[in-house]
């Protein structure tokens, strides 16, 4: 199990924030947050969520599919066109 420390949550003007300990400070001026829907926790990351596209394949079918979303698409030729 990950070693889990308790971390002060202070007022910044009207914003929350969290003093983080030394050994957990980030590298960059900016990081990303998330919530875990499963259980509620905070992830902060000093890169975006990347997901396998087997994950984003999942959430398309659980959203329904993408179905017929080509079908319908215009396929006519190219018209041909003078040159200048």
């Amino acid at each position: 199990m990950a070693n889990i420390e308790k971390a002060r949550v202070f007022m910044n003007g009207r914003s929350q924030a969290v003093r983080i300990p030394a050994e957990y400070r980030f590298s960059v001026q900016e990081v990303y947050i998330r919530r875990n829907p499963e259980n509620g926790e905070l992830v902060l990351s000093e890169h975006p969520l990347k997901r396998s596209l087997t994950e984003i394949f999942a959430q398309i079918d659980d959203a329904g599919g993408a179905g017929d979303l080509l079908l319908d698409r215009d396929q006519r030729q190219p018209e041909e066109r003078e040159w200048m």
